[in-house]
């Protein structure tokens, strides 16, 4: 079992992991299993590329994932996962497939090695951490839709457009209407000793208690309480039960890509009530969880993160640092008179979507001159340190400079936008005009995620030096007997025990 907890960067489980109870699963796997502080080798650290980039061993730069999402120019901004042509069952506006990942993943030699019998299935409350992580010919991927209203999938998956029997049955029995609870917090005293007052600056939602009903959207609000994580936990289970995981010789797969600590994470940042509320609710429902599946038979669990997280800028400059938020309106503006400048009067910048600038084809036609007066112009953007041509990925990977080759590990050749804009350490591209934080760099913060494994084949080690994050994909690869993807680390990380091809 692969357990993926967005936004759980090294440095939020330090600040989190004496607040777990002895019993915690997370805790028992740091005291008692492999644990080691692993590094992403690229610097677009977003979810979407995390989540690739983990079951593939190798980088966007060979996988083809590097952000999110994309500049559409009919939308604005398109997700990756968004092919145009697979609808979301019970959400026919939005589409859902692999078919943008271009690496073959774990999954996929899994089900290669054995002729298709072992069960892959992934599950998350998004559908880019549940679509890319399953590969491309998985059993089951399971994601959340506001819309709908309920745990769904896509026709990609189910190309009869009907929903699998175990989780038709799971949404009759759990409907998410009850769920929508005012969430006030545990332990108070316990989080105000920790991080101080409840209501800190930055915060998008100040004060606890929280109710969903209250939100424009409150089903989609739902994502981003400490019930959708349990809600998705028991997913798990079911499918697990139904599907009879683990019950036979050939080895499955189980993914969980638990997204409330990232959404949570973004709204009230890493050091908040809200978010160490929220993770002692995970932990406790993930430490079930791993009970159960224990109690049924062998299985190997891997525990890390997609990213880590930027702190709160105000948090950050109290504790005497700095920090800050990029606002997209004002990127591009800047853009557009460098452009202007440079070329003259035009129509130069079709637009951003982090953290990639797009020209237009007129643009494109100037590349050289344009990128050259964006190099100049952008750092004058309080927040943004450096500009390159997203072309020049392969230049750039033979780089002296680290931070340069972790951007070229970012590009593949033919990237999906024209210039990368590198921010400045503590800055970030805003969600919103105030507050929340942010991640996507390749500072530390962001790049640097742990990784704990525990139970069938795994062994007591730990690493004094920072592992290459990549190694989990051969080490779950050799944890299932398989050979790891193509382009992959060569070894597992220590304390894996490779099992018989």
């Amino acid at each position: 079992m692969l357990i993926v907890l967005d936004q759980f960067g090294s440095w939020v489980l330090n600040e989190h992991l004496p607040l777990l109870p002895s019993d915690s699963v997370i805790r028992r796997a740091y005291e008692d299993g492999a644990f080691h502080t692993t590094a992403f080798t690229f610097s677009s650290t977003q979810t979407a590329p995390g989540h690739a980039s983990l079951v593939t061993g190798v980088s966007p730069a060979q996988h083809g994932i590097v952000a999110n999402s994309i500049f559409d120019p009919k939308t604005g901004s398109r997700r990756t996962v968004d092919d145009r042509k697979h609808a979301v069952l019970g959400n026919p506006e939005r589409f859902v497939s692999p078919e943008q990942l271009r690496a073959p993943s774990v999954a996929d030699q899994l089900r290669e090695a054995t002729d298709g019998k072992a069960q892959v299935v992934a599950l998350s409350m998004k559908a880019r951490s549940a679509a890319l992580s399953a590969g491309q010919k998985p059993t089951a991927v399971v994601f959340y839709d506001s819309v709908a209203r309920e745990l769904t999938t896509s026709t990609y998956y189910t190309p009869n457009k009907r929903m699998p029997d175990w989780l038709r049955d799971f949404n009759t029995a759990n409907p998410v209407e009850p769920l929508l609870q005012v969430w006030e917090p545990e332990d108070p005293a316990r989080w105000e000793k920790h991080f101080g007052p409840d209501d800190r600056a930055g915060e998008m939602y100040p004060r606890f208690p929280h109710d969903p009903t209250q939100a424009d959207d409150p089903y989609y609000a739902f994502s981003g309480t400490p019930e959708s994580s349990e809600y998705l936990i028991a997913a798990a289970y079911a499918v697990v039960k139904s599907q009879r995981m683990g019950l036979d010789e050939t080895p499955d797969l189980l993914v969980l890509g638990v997204s409330g600590t990232d959404i949570v994470g973004h709204i009230w940042g890493a050091r908040s009530w809200e978010y160490a509320d929220n993770l002692a609710r995970i932990d406790r429902a993930l430490t079930r969880f791993a009970r159960m599946l224990e109690s049924r038979g062998p299985v190997t669990f891997v525990l890390t993160a997609d990213h880590g997280v930027a702190d709160m800028p105000e948090r950050a400059e109290a504790d005497g640092g700095s920090g800050g938020r990029i606002q997209a309106r004002a990127l591009i503006e800047a853009a557009e008179a460098a452009a202007n400048e440079e070329l003259g009067e035009g129509d130069w910048i079709a637009g951003y979507v982090s953290p990639l600038l797009t020209y237009t084809e007129a643009g494109r036609t100037r590349r050289e001159e344009l990128t050259g007066a964006l190099e100049k112009a952008l750092p004058n953007v309080q927040g943004v340190r450096a500009v390159y041509d997203a072309t020049k990925g392969a230049s750039l990977r033979s780089s002296t400079s680290d931070v340069e080759r972790w951007i070229g590990a970012s590009l593949p050749d033919d990237p999906p936008g024209d210039a990368y804009v590198l921010s400045e350490p503590g800055w970030f591209d805003a969600l919103a005009i105030a507050g929340g934080t942010n991640h996507g760099t390749p500072w530390p913060y962001d790049r640097q995620v742990p990784v704990l494994m525990w139970g069938t084949a795994i062994e007591r080690r730990t690493s004094e030096d920072v592992q290459n994050v990549l190694r989990v994909a051969t080490s779950l690869s050799a944890l299932l007997g398989v050979p790891a993807p193509e382009g992959a680390p060569n070894d597992p990380l220590p304390g894996v025990m490779r099992l018989p091809d």
